[in-house]
């Protein structure tokens, strides 16, 4: 693909990198083939290859972006299907991700939808602000029918009561019966550990037996996706760097062996934070060793450790699936 950017804009290191990779796209439109949205909608713009285009003529225009080319990048689940179907390797997660803090940053949207966004922002990376909002959520219902069809239909998705944990919560869950034959960090999550604790339960269950150490460092709560793709970038930078000086100086002391995800999308971040800071200086090293050790659990359970499974006379089927954000992202 063809670029204009003027030697003034590339000296902006996002527009840089963007460059790069507009260059990489050659229109063939295969991405299109594997987008959820543009399989739905069949509109070229609700598809990668259309979004694209959207996104290089308002950075290279330096453009305000209009309601409608903010509708179609909204659209975009971040399922980066397209990454892996793509021919030349191009990356429209950096691209999607550019032209989302670039919207959040030039478009000024409806009052209404802004209230939410905020909302959503604060209130689902903080475990204690989601089960208040649970609550008070559950005494509004029946005045519901007053309240506009959107957050109706966010009033129907939100639980009314929350699991019981099984595991008392700590810094760290040594194996019992066997020396430790390794140390992880693992990474909790913020809404998942209440609406599915037994997740990172089992998670830890399953690495104990297999005499594997696990740390859950109290001050990591969120890993940044959510503010992120939202474009709220500040925000996001924010979780980003307290992780990362967190984990790293896990790491320093000694015998980190990963940093485990039971959650895809959150490790398809935690993978980007070298990505994200390859051009801060004081932060750059410590991202990438971060990215470097980050490992969704099936890849650990996977290539880390011997596990021994023992084979019953009775036959199961098992469903399995593999979320897009780990397979593409």
């Amino acid at each position: 693909m063809q670029t204009n950017f003027t030697e003034n804009q590339l000296k902006d290191k996002d527009n840089k990198s963007s460059e790069k990779i507009f260059r990489k796209c050659v229109h063939c439109g295969m991405c299109n083939a594997t987008c959820p949205t543009y399989q739905l909608l069949g509109d070229e713009l609700d598809g990668p290859r259309g979004r694209i285009y959207l996104i290089q003529d308002m950075l290279e225009n330096e453009k305000k972006p209009s309601k409608n080319v903010v509708k179609h990048i909204d659209r975009c689940l971040s399922c980066y299907g397209c990454m892996t179907t793509c021919p030349s390797e191009v990356n429209y997660m950096h691209l999607i991700d550019h032209g989302r803090n670039y919207v959040e940053k030039n478009f000024q949207r409806p009052f209404f939808d802004r209230i939410i966004r905020d909302a959503l922002s604060k209130i689902l990376p903080n475990s204690k602000l989601f089960k208040l909002m649970s609550y008070l959520v559950k005494l509004g219902k029946p005045f519901q029918i007053f309240l506009p069809s959107k957050l109706k239909n966010m009033m129907k998705l939100m639980p009314s009561s929350f699991p019981k944990k099984t595991l008392k919560e700590k810094k760290i869950y040594r194996p019992k019966f066997k020396k430790p034959i390794a140390r992880v960090a693992l990474l909790t999550g913020c809404v998942q550990k209440e609406l599915s604790p037994q997740i990172n339960e089992s998670t830890i269950r399953l690495l104990n037996r297999h005499g594997v150490e696990v740390i859950v460092p109290k001050k990591i709560q969120c890993c940044g996706s959510l503010n992120h793709h939202l474009g709220k970038q500040d925000l996001a930078h924010k979780d980003f760097i307290n992780n990362i000086n967190i984990w790293y100086d896990e790491y320093l002391r000694g015998n980190l062996d990963a940093i485990l995800s039971n959650t895809s999308g959150c490790g398809t971040t935690l993978k980007d934070y070298g990505f994200i800071f390859r051009n801060n200086k004081e932060l750059k090293k410590k991202a990438k060793k971060i990215s470097e050790l980050t490992k969704d659990v099936s890849e650990y359970l996977s290539k880390n450790l011997n596990l021994k499974f023992i084979s019953k006379s009775k036959k199961l089927k098992i469903a399995y699936h593999s979320a897009c954000s780990m397979q593409h992202g």
